[in-house]
């Protein structure tokens, strides 16, 4: 499909106008609007990555198995064109990344562990000696980056993605001292809106999982257009950050957490809004600015030039498929979504078993 159909799809979504998906339950128009053999591609290359992963993550308790399906999904939509090993090497670092912020957002684990593990998983991250202390995350870490190493383009870009990984800690640090200020002492404690951004579209995760799919991809012109896959990178990761604040805004001011919309409201309620209105000002923000990135993914992407095509195609359609997810869907609960709606269509069956870790 052409870019810009690609991210009116998208953006379509966002304001609830999307066809149901051929898996019954969800509703993905990034996947409704791909060809049926497409769709079967997608689904086919979740299923047999998804047997893998239930497989990995059942060795590591921490790790959260109902979101196995939607991650394999949503690296498999993102790049059809890897092989299963690439997608599960990509989806296990998804997975942990996920586990690490549970653990941020579990509020009994005391600062000092906290900032302990951090430190651990930055030298793992690095490759530099760490005391894992039987520490099941570390572990999984360790295999997530030996599973990487092996690629061809790790000596050149393993560094980028240890950087990149290693924001994500340190961005999730800040996110969680951040709300302890706002839950201690209210709004005084908030950042900027644009300083919330420029560390949240790390603690969201997505810059590691950007270089993990260049790196997995293996196009050898990619380490000749950094530049903008760069670009790239920071437009989707904003996207994908606001698209998963959007999605999230009610559960997070329940309890207490610090979001963009939160902040956009906070801000026009001081100008004299209602919480009403500034909800809804909220709101028509983040949408708007979540469609002005995908249309500048677009832009990026028909410029970035890479040999294959498929570096720049892989961040652009995370960033498509994220937000479109996000519009009926979560990685918390979609499971249940699935396992709750009958049907008759085989691809929804076979995906309802891989979701559940059922051989095939």
């Amino acid at each position: 499909m052409a870019m810009n159909t690609m991210a009116s799809v998208a953006v379509e979504g966002l304001h609830g106008n999307v066809a149901s998906s051929p898996v019954a339950g969800l509703e993905i128009g990034f996947l409704k609007a791909l060809r049926p053999t497409e769709q079967v591609h997608v689904f086919d290359l979740t299923v047999r990555a998804s047997r893998t992963l239930h497989h990995w993550a059942a060795r590591y308790p921490l790790i959260r198995r109902e979101r196995v399906w939607p991650l394999a999904l949503s690296v498999a939509a993102a790049a059809p064109f890897c092989s299963v090993d690439a997608l599960i090497a990509t989806a296990r670092l998804s997975l942990w990344v996920f586990t690490l912020d549970d653990l941020f957002d579990d509020e009994r684990v005391p600062m000092v562990e906290l900032r302990r593990r951090a430190a651990r998983y930055r030298a793992i991250a690095r490759d530099q000696p760490a005391d894992e202390g039987g520490d099941s995350l570390a572990q999984a870490l360790r295999e997530v980056r030996d599973d990487l190493a092996h690629y061809a383009l790790f000596p050149a870009l393993g560094e980028a993605w240890a950087k990149a990984l290693c924001g994500t800690i340190d961005a999730m640090m800040r996110e969680h001292q951040w709300r302890n200020g706002y839950q201690r002492t209210g709004a005084a404690a908030l950042p900027g809106y644009m300083d919330y951004v420029a560390n949240g579209l790390y603690s969201i995760g997505g810059p590691p999982h950007v270089w993990a799919s260049l790196i997995t991809i293996d196009d050898p012109s990619t380490s000749q257009k950094l530049a903008q896959l760069r670009a790239m990178e920071r437009a989707a990761c904003i996207c994908i950050r606001l698209a998963n604040d959007l999605q999230s805004f009610d559960k997070e001011v329940r309890e207490g957490k610090i979001n963009a919309l939160v902040l956009l409201s906070q801000q026009a309620v001081q100008d004299g809004c209602s919480l009403a209105e500034a909800h809804a000002l909220a709101t028509a923000q983040v949408r708007t600015e979540i469609a002005e990135g995908l249309e500048q993914l677009d832009a990026l992407q028909a410029t970035a030039g890479t040999a294959t095509g498929r570096p720049e195609a892989a961040i652009a359609d995370i960033a498509r498929f994220v937000c479109d997810f996000y519009v009926h869907h979560d990685y918390h609960t979609v499971g249940t979504q699935l396992r709750q709606t009958p049907s008759r269509d085989p691809r929804a069956v076979t995906a309802q078993h891989a979701q559940n870790g059922v051989p095939q």
